[in-house]
């Protein structure tokens, strides 16, 4: 769409949506099929929490490559080495349905992360049109700003949360450990989607700072109340228990912060 389609008749804008909305879903469905063609390296790459030489790797570069006694970089190899995990699990099926689930799973999972950039994509292209030339400078670089506090918040999640949680898990009780494939793969995609979205909270707060909703003020005020709802989404966005639930809710209050330095970003840029 051009910017100079803002005239468009109600019938031309109904029929771009639904061209946009065609196009997300064949990105939705070829990504599937990718994912379902690739479900076994895929596994792979799923099951690399539990076997933890992920964050051990990454520990052991970190103290290999600086001098980490008593420093931030000494800190985030200890974390990262705590979540490596030497998990006593195995793998299973109960039975043909549920092989069948874990590799839809699989292929629904992937699909709906490998497309989102294009979904967000064709949703900004939708609305580019009734942005004013002062939004659509911002435009390009917000949508570039989503898609990375994504990417953090899926990464964060894979490289620390998951194995932690799993490790977690695992030791609550001292019985072998059989977990079903179906439903590890949908706690780790639930983990890995949910920190993803969370991640998008400075996003948030800017653009409700950006509409006069609430200014930087306001988030400052209201940090308690900010509080509670942080344990809230937490809860809701990861599997019940209180190890995931706090790894999410200590990032999400440090993301409220950066929201609220994010709002005064906003709030100075419109003032000029």
């Amino acid at each position: 769409m051009k910017s100079d389609d803002v005239g468009m008749t109600f019938w031309e804008h109904l029929e771009e949506l639904r061209r946009r909305i065609i196009i997300s879903l064949i990105a939705l469905g070829v990504f599937t099929v990718v994912g379902l063609v690739f479900s076994k390296p895929i596994i792979y790459v799923l099951e690399l929490p539990l076997k933890s030489p992920i964050t051990n790797m990454l520990a052991n570069m970190i103290e290999a490559g600086a001098d980490t006694e008593g420093s931030t970089l000494g800190f985030l190899a200890l974390t990262l080495r705590m979540g490596s995990s030497g998990i006593e699990t195995e793998l299973i099926l109960t039975g043909p349905y549920q092989a069948i689930m874990a590799f839809l799973t699989i292929g629904i999972t992937i699909g709906i992360v490998l497309a989102l950039p294009i979904i967000l994509y064709q949703i900004w292209m939708f609305i580019f049109p009734a942005l004013n030339r002062k939004e659509q400078r911002i435009a390009v670089p917000l949508f570039f700003t989503i898609v990375f506090f994504f990417l953090l918040g899926a990464l964060f999640s894979y490289f620390i949360v998951v194995p932690v949680v799993l490790q977690f898990a695992a030791d609550l009780f001292p019985f072998k450990n059989l977990w079903d494939l179906k439903h590890y793969i949908t706690f780790v995609a639930q983990l890995i989607l949910g920190f993803g979205i969370a991640f998008e909270l400075p996003i948030v707060m800017a653009f409700l700072a950006r509409i006069g909703v609430i200014d930087s003020r306001g988030f400052q005020g209201k940090q308690r109340f900010a509080l509670m709802g942080i344990c809230v989404i937490s809860a809701l966005l990861t599997p019940a228990d209180p190890g995931s639930m706090l790894l999410m809710a200590i990032p999400l209050y440090i993301l409220y912060q950066l929201g609220i330095f994010f709002a005064f970003l906003v709030e100075k840029e419109a003032e000029t």
